[in-house]
């Protein structure tokens, strides 16, 4: 166990910093942060789980980011109108539900309405 968390480290900084060499290239510079933390961590943390627990579970780890994923982009579409309307606490509550809401249902559909 501690192994596989130690390799989860050490893989996934390095590929923080691969997608960061990456990013400095990249134009325009605000989106650096997006292509240095979330595909390298994603990537690494796949990588470890197809070897430590296989493909079936690496793939429910692929599912899985990808229904937050989706999440996310109805956060950030429902935040905006949200955060407006309703003030930054109130209107982060609302879309964070949204984005639950819409996460597991994504999930669900991947894992059962894809697998049966």
């Amino acid at each position: 166990m501690i192994l596989e968390y130690l390799a989860r480290f050490v893989v996934g900084g390095t590929l923080v910093c691969l997608f960061a060499l990456i990013s400095q290239v990249c134009m325009p510079k605000q989106f650096a942060g997006l292509f240095s933390a979330a595909p390298s961590v994603l990537l690494a943390g796949v990588v470890i789980t197809l070897f430590t627990k296989g493909a079936s579970t690496a793939a429910l780890t692929a599912d899985g980011a990808i229904a937050g994923a989706v999440g996310m982009i109805v956060y950030c579409i429902a935040a905006v109108a949200a955060i407006k309307r309703y003030k930054a606490l109130a209107g982060s509550t609302l879309a964070l539900i949204g984005w639950f809401l819409v996460s597991c249902g994504t999930f669900i559909f991947l894992y059962v309405g894809l697998r049966w």
